[in-house]
């Protein structure tokens, strides 16, 4: 049996609250922490590798809890979702249906992109027969990765994830473990910051 644990980066430093993307934001200090408690959970898990983002928050994460010790390796795959909004103010909370209205005239990408993007790298690293493994990303593409993995379709309900409401998606800091059985992904109950 193989295990494979997708995990949200931890809490980042947004001071002049703006839409994140895939800018360079470092993990704040409440983030170190999660990495840290991240880091004491996956000891003795026997994990062989770890997958990253490449971007700051995401690397940071994964560089605590490989702790010198686990290989890491970063693709871009993996990365937040490239959208038009990024940088830009917001009032505390993002709609949604904005960051992602305007691909056709600004570019970016779409929840399908995502979901593309992330299955592509998914397939390819989960045929190589390694042990358990860690897949440090975002939100958003965490989320499409889930849904697919799982070959749920990606509907409506992707107006309003995350901190919007929706119970399944991850919060920063935390893990959604798989169990591999002959074949099968058996997503395991969510693991979050409070509970580890």
């Amino acid at each position: 049996m193989r295990l494979f644990y997708l995990v949200r980066h931890g809490a980042f430093d947004n001071t002049k609250r703006i839409h994140a993307g895939r800018l360079p934001l470092s993990l704040s200090e409440e983030g170190i922490q999660q990495a840290h408690k991240l880091r004491a959970y996956f000891k003795g898990k026997d994990i062989a590798r770890i997958y990253s983002s490449p971007v700051k928050r995401a690397r940071q994460t994964a560089e605590i809890i490989a702790d010198s010790i686990l290989p890491v390796y970063y693709d871009l795959r993996l990365a937040e979702t490239f959208s038009a909004y990024q940088g830009m103010w917001y009032d505390g909370k993002i709609n949604v249906e904005d960051v992602y209205a305007h691909k056709k005239e600004l570019g970016g990408e779409g929840f399908q992109d995502l979901q593309t993007r992330t299955m592509s790298f998914f397939n390819e690293v989960i045929k190589d027969g390694i042990g358990n493994m860690i897949i440090v990303s975002h939100a958003d593409p965490l989320w499409c990765l889930y849904l697919g993995i799982q070959n749920r379709p990606l509907t409506d309900e992707l107006k309003e994830p995350g901190e919007f409401g929706n119970p399944e998606y991850l919060p920063k800091g935390a893990i959604r473990p798989f169990r591999v059985e002959e074949g099968l992904f058996v997503p395991l109950e969510m693991i979050t910051q409070e509970s580890l």
